[in-house]
């Protein structure tokens, strides 16, 4: 019982953090789209973003994490 509680926030930890990282690309990619020149900085951060996005949503998939109402930001 205290496992599957344990499961539980983890789980709901690592959705919210999911969550967070989801509206943060779609600001980035909002201003890239109407950004001319994007400087080195901006274009590591985003790709680390994506990084850490891309990592913590395949952590979520391997561990059966039950989604409510977001997609991969990365496709969309």
């Amino acid at each position: 019982m205290a496992r599957d509680k344990i499961k539980k926030l983890g789980d709901e930890r690592l959705s919210a953090t999911i969550e967070k990282l989801q509206e943060e690309i779609a600001v980035e990619k909002s201003l890239s789209a109407t950004t001319l020149d994007m400087s080195e900085d901006n274009i590591i951060a985003n790709k680390i973003l994506l990084a850490k996005y891309a990592f913590l949503y395949q952590e979520a998939r391997h561990r059966h994490t039950r989604f409510s109402g977001f997609t991969n930001a990365i496709s969309e």
